[in-house]
């Protein structure tokens, strides 16, 4: 008796153990790309110009930065070539030659000098270190490697087909300053800032290609090349892969070809992109809109699809001139629009495009795909459901779906914390009980990590303003295309107004996020409670709390419906009540799986039949097999051999058949 006590007492201290190990583990998690009040400047363009010139300093106005002298360089005030690029936008500042950079709130400390000259020097000597790291680093790549311009022709051509790059005479040539490993499965692209200094460098592995990995000073440096023998420098291209640079390079076509990686362009790369008049973009209009918003639209043009063929890599293919497609690029964005005539190569992009206007499609969610078509920008999504019934956790699953496709996410979380929303996203990632596999969570948290998840570092209550004012700095910092709000009720908080207000407070909230998300060219998903309703009545769009102004500005309307406390069958299902994009609705059956907190359908496995019907099944088809042998022995000699050597498999197939009845006829 008491060796059972106290085994249970010893497995219950152990299992206590675990849970408090995997809550420490999980706490790691909870300043994992976190935006909070402290990241937003709270200057405006005018403030800095302002200062700066106090200072003494001459202003110039760029494209998307104010260009003054940077003094931190050296000692001396007056340093040649030295320039610090302040981002208009978000006040984060470089000096390309120092390598200093940081928020407006650290310039303008070194500006001031607040701290004296101790701080300046902690400020340099930081920078300079990062800097000789880089450099370090790039020269033991260099130490280790071979230039791509030193690969003979058939060398090259074996590269091309092992990375499925476009072969060109002149490719070594256009990639001279490649590096290459001695086995050539891993190239190693320089990446560069506007002095040409490299900054980084990109890595990609054969096999892997969509999997590169980036390492350097803050990626603060793009690759770029120019095809033989091209001139112009006031032009770039920007394009979303490798191969597309390979294309345009190999067409002439004029102008500096830029490959712009997940089309990402964090406020440190733009100094890069300053001293260039013209910008080009081709790619993917959906995501190559909010580089054009950066860059400034009136300098930008846009390469619409032609037929279908939305990238330089599939018209090159199609024979089509990218010479000709590159200079008939149009304005980015249309200032006003009166007539068809405007928007009609837009129309027709729509159409020749349909699939990939339909959005990125869910993988884990191949139901929920066929009637919604995919997720895309510009829409809001309003999510409802009973109290308790996974709405947080269904939630997480579609946005780390799309997270894993590449789709930049911002969690707004008021109702539950960071760290308890990260551990469940962690564990769906995982698809296994985190909890008793604490063994594997360094590797899966890693690679969680990685993923371009962010979240708003709120609680509880909070102002409409200021919420939308960290939601605006993280879209512009991490071109952020999926915004999602867990819930809008927990967010208005419980304030002692009058119902009419509550409403009225909740409208202004939905139309705060409807203007972002058409205006942002973003997706919206708002979490939402439902009123009260009788358990045994569904919940329709009319059920949603407030108003019917949720209901009116969403484009698409999902509803989990749980009936598992009102019916003995009871299902749990998330029903499409609401889609602008197509009409399509109805129901995607939700099955939940405790361990992998997961709503992910399994795959259905063949039936499998019982084991007696099965063996009895392959007896019966070997006894009229063999016995269709033996009688075609005595019409065809040639037989005989074949029946021969099944003989003794027939005999015991007959034996075992007979065991098999006769013990059915005992019973």
């Amino acid at each position: 008796m008491l060796q059972c006590l106290s085994a249970k007492r010893y497995s219950s201290i152990k299992l206590l153990i675990n849970v408090w190990n995997c809550e420490c583990l999980y706490k790691n998690t909870r300043n994992i790309h976190n935006v909070g009040l402290e990241d937003i400047p709270k200057i405006t363009v005018t403030n800095i110009r302002k200062i700066l010139r106090q200072k003494g300093f001459a202003v110039q106005d760029g494209f998307t930065s104010l260009i003054s002298k940077c003094t931190l360089c050296s000692g001396e005030e007056k340093t040649s070539g030295s320039k610090i690029y302040i981002n208009k936008a978000t006040g984060y500042f470089l000096c390309p030659k120092c390598n200093i950079h940081g928020n407006w709130n650290i310039l303008e400390r070194l500006l001031k000098k607040t701290k004296g000259e101790a701080f300046i020097k902690e400020i340099r000597e930081t920078s300079h270190k990062d800097f000789e790291k880089v450099q370090n680093d790039w020269q033991g790549v260099v130490n280790e490697t071979i230039s791509l311009s030193k690969l003979n022709e058939t060398e090259m051509l074996d590269l091309c087909r092992l990375f499925e790059y476009p072969y060109h005479p002149e490719t070594n040539k256009i990639l001279a300053d490649v590096r290459i490993s001695p086995d050539h499965t891993i190239l190693y692209f320089p990446l560069k800032n506007t002095l040409d200094n490299i900054v980084g460098y990109r890595k990609v592995q054969a096999g892997k290609e969509d999997e590169s990995e980036h390492y350097g000073l803050h990626t603060a440096g793009l690759y770029s090349c120019k095809a033989p023998k091209v001139g112009r420098s006031d032009q770039a291209i920007l394009v979303p892969t490798i191969q597309d640079v390979l294309y345009l390079a190999g067409h002439k076509v004029p102008g500096t070809l830029i490959w712009l990686t997940n089309c990402s362009l964090p406020p440190i790369v733009l100094p890069v992109l300053e001293n260039y008049q013209k910008l080009c973009l081709w790619g993917d209009w959906d995501n190559m809109r909010a580089v054009a918003e950066k860059l400034g639209e009136d300098r930008c043009r846009f390469v619409r699809p032609t037929d279908g063929l939305v990238t330089a890599t599939e018209a090159a293919i199609a024979n089509l001139s990218l010479k000709t497609l590159v200079s008939e690029a149009k304005p980015a964005a249309h200032r006003s629009i009166t007539t068809f005539a405007a928007i009609r190569d837009d129309v027709y992009a729509e159409l020749t495009n349909i699939e990939k206007m339909k959005g990125i499609k869910w993988r884990r969610f191949p139901a929920l795909t066929r009637l919604l078509g995919g997720h895309r920008r510009g829409e809001l999504t309003v999510l409802t459901g009973p109290t308790g019934c996974g709405k947080t956790t269904l939630c997480a699953e579609m946005s780390l779906d799309l997270a894993q496709q590449g789709v930049n996410t911002l969690w707004g979380s008021f109702e539950i914390r960071n760290s308890r929303l990260a551990r469940t996203m962690l564990q769906q990632f995982a698809g296994i009980p985190l909890e008793q596999n604490l063994q594997d969570f360094q590797k899966y948290a890693d690679d969680f990590q990685k993923l371009p998840i962010y979240y708003l570092a709120f609680h509880g209550q909070q102002p409409i303003k200021i919420v939308m004012e960290a939601v605006e700095h993280a879209r512009y910092m991490h071109d952020i295309a999926h915004v999602v709000i867990d819930n809008v009720q927990f967010m208005l908080g419980l304030a002692d107004e009058r119902d009419g207000d509550r409403y009225q407070r909740q409208d202004a909230v939905i139309a705060a996020f409807r203007t972002f998300a058409t205006a942002r060219h973003c997706h919206v998903t708002l979490v939402m409670h439902p009123r009260k309703e009788r358990e045994s009545e569904d919940l329709s769009t009319s059920s949603i709390f407030g108003s019917a102004k949720a209901s009116q500005e969403a484009d698409n309307v999902l509803i989990v419906q749980d009936k598992r406390l009102t019916a003995v069958r009871g299902k749990k299902y998330l029903q499409v009540a609401k889609n602008r994009y197509s009409g399509d609705l109805g129901i995607v059956p939700l099955d939940f799986d405790k361990d992998s907190l997961s709503y992910q359908p399994k795959k259905k496995n063949k039936a499998k039949q019982d084991e007696p019907d099965k063996l009895l099944n392959q007896c019966f088809e070997e006894f009229s097999v063999k016995e269709s042998n033996y009688v075609s022995d005595f019409e065809n000699k040639p037989y005989k051999q074949k029946e021969q050597k099944h003989r003794d498999v027939t005999s015991n197939g007959n034996s075992y058949l007979s065991d098999i009845l006769h013990l059915n006829r005992t019973r």
